[in-house]
């Protein structure tokens, strides 16, 4: 493979990083923490993230992770490490049977990506030698309690995001050669299946894991990107 056509694959992180941000997860007037972990996979890259959430009253929640690869593929220029930042809200609209069973949300989105170097030379003062992009977007979060014990609930989730995204290319240049990631504004989307598991512990403590499938689609995406496994554990505790 050319560099040329390895470098778009290489830099081409997913959006949407997997999180928990289901519904449905507290009941309704009880707010709790999800501190969680993940794991997501393409073929492209694979990528750890930690992160936490905080809902409130069982309708709003403001969430945020930090994802790396785990271990970058820039081999463009090895020194160069990447990552991501995504802060989230999710917002739950109120029906007549308050939502036990069914729930309909809306979901929004800010995710940064760049790129930092572990030796910096005085070529790559103030960042020259890196790449950025930004996503902002959200959409619509569909999903249903279903209770199959006591001790277990299921929440099968479908979800679709719009995302409008700029990419910025600053230098990327390693032994005389220079990268091909022009600057440009993107439009994305990309449509989520998941179904959260919450395994209930005590009345104020339990776990959580979610297997997610997210398909990509947009400009300046390969295919290579298209579809994405994703999952992650977590801790509940509400109060």
């Amino acid at each position: 493979m050319t560099l040329k056509r390895f470098l778009p694959l290489a830099l081409a992180l997913a959006t949407a990083v997997p999180s928990f941000s289901q519904v449905q997860l507290f009941e309704a007037e009880v707010s709790g923490v999800v501190p969680y972990v993940g794991y997501k996979w393409n073929q492209s890259i694979s990528e750890y993230l930690v992160g936490g959430e905080y809902t409130i009253d069982g309708r709003t929640t403001l969430g945020f992770n930090y994802a790396r690869p785990i271990k970058d593929t820039l081999t463009f220029d090895p020194e160069l490490k990447t990552y991501s930042i995504n802060p989230y809200g999710i917002f739950e609209f109120i029906e007549p049977d308050n939502l036990k069973t069914f729930s309909f949300a809306i979901r929004a989105d800010l995710i940064h990506e760049d790129s930092w170097k572990n030796n910096a030379s005085k070529d790559d003062s103030l960042k020259l030698n890196n790449f950025s992009r930004t996503a902002i977007g959200g959409g619509p979060v569909f999903a249903l309690r279903i209770f199959s014990s006591d001790k277990l609930v299921m929440i099968p989730t479908a979800a679709y995001e719009f995302f409008y995204t700029t990419y910025r290319r600053t230098k990327l240049v390693q032994g005389g050669v220079q990268g091909v990631f022009d600057d440009g504004t993107y439009i994305w989307h990309d449509f989520v299946g998941s179904c959260p598991f919450h395994f209930i512990l005590n009345e104020f403590d339990g776990l959580t894991f979610e297997p997610k499938i997210t398909l990509k689609l947009g400009e300046g995406r390969t295919t290579n990107d298209l579809l994405n496994v994703s999952a992650s554990f977590g801790y509940v505790r509400s109060f």
